[in-house]
């Protein structure tokens, strides 16, 4: 009898739990709800497809800083989507006395990325565009969103502060509650990292001067770029443009596209500009020309996860 009121207990427990999740999960993904049955739950649990544990939850942020991932962010289930990246939470500099009693400033001991071990908080650049702080300084709950090679990785969260980090203005939002990875959510992207020789010389038009650039990712569909303030006026929504890629540089492929969005994410040191172009590839020649680039660019991509893995201790995401 003592077994089977044992057994009783755990069972309670375990109902409490699938129900707890059961409330996370549609109170930040609420147009899935319908879909978070009891069985459901449980699997996607074992498989990994939901997030519930903070410890589940905390490689995929560590990966978000380390790689610098962009970030969307939607506030109270608006359709509307804003754009962030993690930040690190580092300390402030120590004070430290050398021989002759003169006070410097010295670095703690801290490895970028230690306070996300402690699971509490997540700091967050302000988002962009930057009519959106006000707004989420008094929301109710937050949704974010970045992408692996292979998934969307969706966080719930609360807002809990406006504050700095070393005079840097940043968010702090609570370490999120719960997670899910949705699989097949965009065509695959390719990031190219910033030390690959990989650069992009863009056509002007109509007067419009030639611009060189670096692409931010690629992937078999389209590809996104960066581009300056003040470059931001050469390139139209709906507009075609030839785009020259160079690896090494030799010219690899020429290709054309339609510019589909101009956008704006903040960065530790200011504004990062990008544009997205949508290709166009008329020949099955063209298509495998750019399916080469997004397999190098993926690799020079995976070995600098590696190389931020080894030197951190961090099992990153890929």
């Amino acid at each position: 009898m003592t077994i089977l009121v044992n057994m009783d207990i755990i069972d309670d427990k375990k109902e409490l739990s699938i129900q707890n999740v059961q409330k996370k999960l549609a109170l930040f993904f609420p147009e899935d709800a319908y879909s978070f049955t009891r069985q459901a739950i449980e699997d996607g649990m074992a498989s990994g497809e939901f997030l519930t544990k903070s410890s589940e939850i905390l490689p995929y942020v560590q990966t978000a800083l380390l790689d610098e991932k962009i970030l969307e962010v939607e506030i109270d289930g608006m359709t509307r989507v804003y754009f962030s990246r993690i930040n690190d939470d580092t300390p402030d500099l120590e004070e430290s006395e050398d021989e002759d009693g003169e006070i410097t400033l010295v670095e703690p001991e801290y490895i970028t990325g230690d306070y996300l071990k402690l699971m509490n908080h997540l700091i967050i650049l302000p988002i962009e565009p930057g009519m959106g702080n006000p707004q989420i300084r008094n929301s109710k709950k937050i949704t974010i969103r970045f992408f692996t090679s292979t998934s969307a990785i969706e966080l719930g969260t609360f807002f809990q502060d406006m504050t700095f980090v070393r005079e840097l203005p940043v968010l702090r939002l609570a370490f999120p509650v719960v997670g899910r990875q949705v699989r097949g959510a965009r065509a695959f992207r390719a990031k190219v990292p910033r030390e690959m020789d990989f650069s992009l010389f863009i056509k002007g038009k109509r007067k419009r001067p030639d611009i060189r650039t670096k692409p931010i990712d690629i992937s078999v569909n389209g590809l996104s770029f960066e581009v300056k303030k003040e470059q931001q006026r050469l390139f139209r929504e709906g507009e075609i443009c030839t785009i020259h890629c160079i690896i090494d540089g030799v010219l690899q492929v020429r290709v054309k596209g339609t510019v589909r969005h101009i956008s704006k994410v903040r960065e530790k040191k200011g504004i990062q500009y990008r544009c997205g172009v949508q290709l166009d590839l008329p020949t099955r020649s063209i298509a495998a020309d750019i399916e080469t680039i997004v397999a190098s660019s993926q690799r020079a991509h995976l070995k600098e996860l590696s190389e931020k893995s080894e030197e951190s201790g961090i099992n990153l995401v890929k």
